[in-house]
C-alpha cells in the first residue's frame, strides 16, 4: 500500500509518475475555499512553497498547521496537484515538528517504499 502512495519530496511533484502520493506540509494560507498555499520541507531544511493547490475537501485549514496530504497528480495544467485527504499532525503544547525529521522520512521512504 505504501509503495502505491509514496511519500515524496516537494521538488519531485513535477516528475512524479505515481497518480496518488503523500506530502507532509504546513498550511500557509487558504485563499479560497478550494485552494491552499503550502510549504513543504526538502533537503537541507529548505521550505518549498506550493501555490494554487486544489482541495477536494470541504474543510477549513488552520494557517501554520501541519498535515500529511494524500494528493492526486494534476492532469490539467491549471494546478500542481489535488488534495484528496488530509491527516493533521497533532502536536502537544510547546511541541514543534522536526523539519529534519520530515526530510529524513522522505528519504527513507524513497529507499524503502514499504515504509508507511
Amino acid at each position: 500500500m505504501a509503495s502505491e502512495t509514496p511519500r515524496i519530496d516537494p521538488r519531485e511533484i513535477a516528475q512524479n509518475v505515481c497518480p496518488v502520493f503523500r506530502l507532509i506540509a504546513q498550511v500557509k494560507s487558504q485563499p479560497t475555499e478550494n485552494t491552499l498555499v503550502l510549504s513543504s520541507p526538502t533537503d537541507g531544511g529548505e521550505m518549498v512553497t506550493l501555490t494554487n493547490v486544489r482541495v477536494s475537501l470541504n474543510k477549513q485549514f488552520e494557517a501554520e498547521s501541519w498535515h500529511e496530504f494524500v494528493c492526486r497528480s494534476s492532469d490539467s495544467g491549471d494546478v500542481e496537484f489535488l488534495v484528496l485527504d488530509a491527516v493533521p499532525c497533532v502536536l502537544k503544547e510547546n511541541e514543534q515538528i522536526s523539519v529534519d525529521g520530515i526530510v529524513a522520512l522522505q528519504q527513507l521512504c524513497r529507499k524503502f517504499p514499504e515504509i508507511y
